[in-house]
Order: C-alpha cells, then sequence, then structure tokens
C-alpha cells in the first residue's frame, strides 16, 4: 500500500470523507480540516507509519498544499526513521551510570 492511500485510509475513517473524492491534487484547504484537525491527522499520521513529526513541523503541516506534498512528507519521516533504525545496532542496551 503506498503512503498516499494509506493517507486515504485515514482520511476516510478519521473525518468521514469520501475515498472518490481523495486524489493526489486534493488540497487540505478543500477538505476543511481545521487546525484542531490537523493536529489530529498528524498524531494519526505518527500512529499510522511509526514515524515522530518534529514539533517545529506541525505549524508547517498546516502549509501542504495537497495530499501528495503530504505524502511525500511522510515518506520523508519513513526515510529518516529507517535510515536511524539501519544505524542503530539491534538490541543495543543504553548506558547508565551510577
Amino acid at each position: 500500500m503506498s503512503t498516499f492511500d494509506a493517507l486515504c485510509k485515514i482520511l476516510v475513517k478519521d473525518y468521514a470523507l469520501e475515498a472518490d473524492s481523495l486524489t493526489p491534487a486534493t488540497t487540505l484547504a478543500s477538505l476543511a480540516i481545521d487546525s484542531l484537525g490537523v493536529i489530529e491527522l498528524i498524531f494519526a499520521i505518527e500512529d499510522r507509519f511509526k514515524v515522530s513529526v518534529p514539533d517545529s513541523d506541525v505549524d508547517m503541516a498546516r502549509d501542504f498544499g495537497t495530499l501528495a506534498e503530504l505524502g511525500q512528507y511522510v515518506d520523508q519521516l519513513i526515510a529518516k526513521r529507517d535510515a536511524l533504525a539501519a544505524v542503530e545496532p539491534a538490541g543495543a542496551a543504553i548506558a547508565t551510570t551510577s
């Protein structure tokens, strides 16, 4: 499933939107998602994709023009998450000091 398809599923489920109305060119503004809705969408994205949206990007999220742009942003977060996971040794213990 593509990132765009997963985003559409979130929007259909959480915002009661019609799947047929969602295209890559659909703007967030046309979906009438208010600022609280954007925050809720960010939480849903973090849960679904197991990524973390930096606090500095939360305000920027309101400025995404289209679902395609939002999908590209999520793809970047996924790539960053995967790159970090690749360099961290599996099962590495966190050192503590006494």
